[in-house]
């Protein structure tokens, strides 16, 4: 017979194991303190240079703007790093501590980006957040399927990216009104070389006969480029997002498409290249290479600001266009 507890015995194992729960909380709570400031320190904040106001931006893109427009007067941290879909991330703890700590707040807008809107409080989201795809003037591209929806990828027409430029200088200058002349001069040098990429792309793109400039991506964020440069978007694996899986008669319409136009299939750096790889494969056509649609490359890539990430697009899309041309598919 096991013998019996005394009330005693089991009230010091109850207070054993309070205590025990409290300790365990207590280091939990010390060891998401420690990685919060940590993270904190990382971004410059309480250090040296602090009093530079903190941009956090959505995508990569975004931070590279910023960061040629601020120059060394503002710290720039994006959310997303290269290679990263903003399609279909899912924000972290450590992303709403870093925009809680932000001065300004830029994202694309039009849908892309709303999970980074979100970490961004309602009292204070219409001073510090900006959606800078929904500040810029002109035509805009529709989002297939929708009355209301707008194509999110401006980027893709560096005439509308100077719509960035603008709102990011204005921003700054809001913010930082002692850089506002270093901002006005960075903001005009990085439009005057956006007018230059866009006469290099326009020139690139004559290299390819007309009847051969189609495009077959892996999403849909091409039509601004396409618009802009007289390039037929043909089709593609995923729609404007990629967040839902391609059905069916899709791929079976695509796999048509490559089989008819015998055009070269482009995988992207942010998705799967799987599905585009075996459907080019069955349909005879090569792949054209891998460009860069929603995110910068990693340093070294040659993508690692908007202009390389063009510029190696325009060189991908035109290398293999012409490789097309030459050897047309069967």
């Amino acid at each position: 017979m096991r013998p019996s507890r005394s009330p005693r015995s089991a009230v010091s194992r109850h207070l054993a194991a309070l205590v025990a729960v409290l300790v365990m909380a207590a280091v939990g709570t010390a060891a998401v303190w420690a990685a919060a400031s940590s993270w904190q320190r990382s971004l410059g904040v309480g250090e040296e240079g602090a009093a530079r106001p903190l941009v956090v931006t959505s995508i990569t893109i975004i931070a590279d703007l910023a960061r040629q427009v601020g120059g060394d007067r503002i710290r720039v941290h994006s959310l997303l790093g290269p290679g990263q879909d903003p399609h279909t991330y899912q924000p972290t703890p450590r992303d709403a501590l870093t925009v809680s700590l932000a001065d300004l707040v830029l994202i694309n807008g039009h849908g892309l980006d709303y999970w980074a809107e979100r970490l961004v409080p309602d009292t204070v989201r219409s001073r510090r957040l900006i959606r800078l795809a929904e500040g810029v003037d002109g035509p805009l591209l529709p989002w297939p399927g929708s009355d209301r929806g707008t194509d999110p990828h401006l980027w893709m027409d560096p005439t509308l990216v100077a719509g960035y430029v603008g709102q990011i200088q204005e921003a700054l200058a809001r913010l930082d009104p002692g850089g506002e002349e270093v901002f006005r001069r960075n903001a005009a040098s990085l439009v005057d070389r956006l007018q230059r990429l866009d006469a290099w792309i326009e020139g690139q793109m004559t290299l390819v006969p007309p009847e051969r400039r189609k495009l077959v991506t892996t999403h849909d964020a091409y039509r601004y480029f396409g618009r802009r440069y007289g390039v037929e978007v043909l089709d593609t694996v995923w729609g404007i997002s990629t967040e839902e899986e391609p059905s069916a008669h899709r791929l079976a319409q695509l796999f048509l498409n490559l089989r008819q136009h015998g055009v070269p299939a482009f995988v992207e750096t942010t998705i799967n290249p799987q599905i585009m790889e075996e459907i080019a494969a069955q349909a005879g056509v090569a792949i054209g290479g891998k460009l860069y649609a929603d995110a910068l490359g990693p340093p070294g890539s040659g993508a690692e600001t908007y202009e390389g990430m063009m510029r190696h697009n325009v060189r991908v899309i035109v290398d293999a266009l012409q490789e097309a041309a030459r050897s047309p598919a069967r």
